[in-house]
């Protein structure tokens, strides 16, 4: 699924940039060489939108998207909830922000180019944002991490990753909220299905479970899985 996606994406891509290629030949001539440079190095640009879309749409539901964004190499957002209420349908829709973001974009400029006297080169933006808009619309888990559709269908088919993702932002919330790790209702930390040690939600949740118990007093169980945390973090962070 990985070669597939990948392979999708950039064919996709190509297809866009052969297009704006033709348009600015017809239009402009020899300027298509730097529009063809433009469009290998809007890249950066896309990204941005792309995590723009998180950010926007997450502030919409009541979710701090806080991004760390890599110009030429895998973005990312950290959700922070403001409420613990509806998560699932908040994150999911925080979540197909950015590929909602790339897909407008990308149409919208196809459409001005296409439809208005603007000029052609405006299209050197879209190969990009059509790169991300289908990498990230297929559910797949890579090396650097989760597409946005790998997220979206965990939390559209409540998976036990979408189970245990929105318990790990219920919890987080009501922390934030003011109350004390010790407190949280044991159900939310344990009360949930098992997925894999590597998801970045099985490691959140062994931390919470550590803040728990370290709360609670429990130096037993809070050292076993505060030793669990550190293990997790040198093999996956």
């Amino acid at each position: 699924m990985k070669v597939f996606a990948t392979v999708l994406s950039l064919v996709s891509a190509a297809v866009f940039a052969v297009l704006c290629g033709l348009l600015v030949w017809r239009d402009y001539g020899l300027w298509v060489i730097a529009v063809s440079a433009a469009i290998f190095l809007a890249l950066p640009i896309s990204s941005f939108l792309h995590e723009l879309g998180h950010m926007l749409f997450g502030a919409m539901c009541k979710i701090k998207a806080v991004p760390k964004f890599s110009p030429f190499g895998a973005s990312c957002c950290r959700l922070i909830p403001k409420t613990d209420k509806n998560l699932r349908a908040r994150l999911f829709f925080t979540a197909f922000g950015g590929i909602f973001v790339n897909l407008l974009v990308g149409t919208a400029i196809v459409f001005i180019s296409v439809y208005t006297p603007a000029p052609v080169w405006l299209m050197f933006l879209v190969p990009s944002n059509v790169y991300l808009f289908v990498l990230n619309l297929i559910p797949v888990w890579f090396n650097s991490g989760k597409t946005d559709g790998l997220v979206c269908n965990d939390l559209l088919n409540n998976s036990d990753v979408g189970k245990v993702t929105v318990a790990v932002m219920t919890a987080q919330a009501q922390i934030l909220a003011g109350k004390p790790a010790e407190q949280l209702d044991k159900k939310l930390l344990f009360g949930v299905p098992q997925i894999r040690e590597d998801d970045p939600a099985f490691i959140s949740l062994t931390e919470l479970r550590y803040e728990y118990f370290k709360g609670k007093e429990d130096e037993a169980e809070a050292q076993k899985y505060k030793e669990r945390l550190e293990d997790l973090k040198k093999q996956y962070m």
